[in-house]
């Protein structure tokens, strides 16, 4: 689950509008609108629940990414991803469906077809906008997933995932401003930096 939660905080770009027909999908795509609007985003974080808070940084830019925190480092160019597992040493390379990414990423939704969740406008939290999104089928032991939205920024202002076993983590954006163009190398895997590391290829 570990790897899974990590994942979760990190593409909070590549959030592509659907039609907005209520509330929860207008915000949604206030959100997106806001992270579109510079070449790239760049944000801490910290997750808290399952073995204590983890703290982290990403770098997004439309569907791309790159995160980092004590545990490991995922870069995803769009199309192939590389996991480094720092305790282990090894680096695995997958090329995800859309479907996998879904599965590893909740917030894969917001450039995806909306009737993959049930989108619920909650009541505001500490003067923060929430949107529960609630898998519709198949969405890897997530139940349920609740967006705190900054009205002032329109940016994310935390997530809390909830799986099917009753365990949930929230992961709370310490702080996200607009960057500037990245090139494609940082989002994608450099072996020269890690040459002693273990490469496991499932593509």
């Amino acid at each position: 689950m570990k790897k899974i939660t990590l994942t979760i905080i990190f593409c909070l770009v590549g959030m592509a509008a659907f039609a907005a027909g209520n509330a929860a999908e207008t915000l949604l795509s206030k959100v997106k609108a806001k992270i579109a609007s510079s070449p790239s985003v760049e944000a801490t974080f910290t997750i808290n629940g399952g073995e204590g808070p983890v703290e982290g940084s990403a770098t997004m830019a439309a569907d791309k990414y790159f995160m980092t925190t004590p545990v490991l480092t995922v870069w995803y160019d769009g199309h192939t991803q590389w996991t480094f597992l720092k305790s282990s040493g090894e680096v695995s390379i997958t090329e995800p469906t859309a479907d996998e990414l879904m599965s590893s990423n909740p917030f894969a939704i917001l450039s995806s077809p909306a009737d993959h969740y049930k989108l619920k406008m909650l009541s505001d939290s500490h003067g923060r906008k929430r949107v529960e999104m609630t898998p519709k089928s198949g969405m890897s032991g997530i139940s349920d997933i609740v967006l705190f939205v900054k009205p002032d920024t329109n940016y994310p202002a935390a997530i809390v995932v909830t799986f099917d076993d009753g365990r949930s983590v929230d992961v709370v954006i310490d702080n996200i401003a607009p960057g500037s163009a990245k090139s494609i190398g940082v989002f994608r895997y450099d072996a020269k930096r890690f040459p002693s590391t273990e490469i496991i290829d499932l593509r």
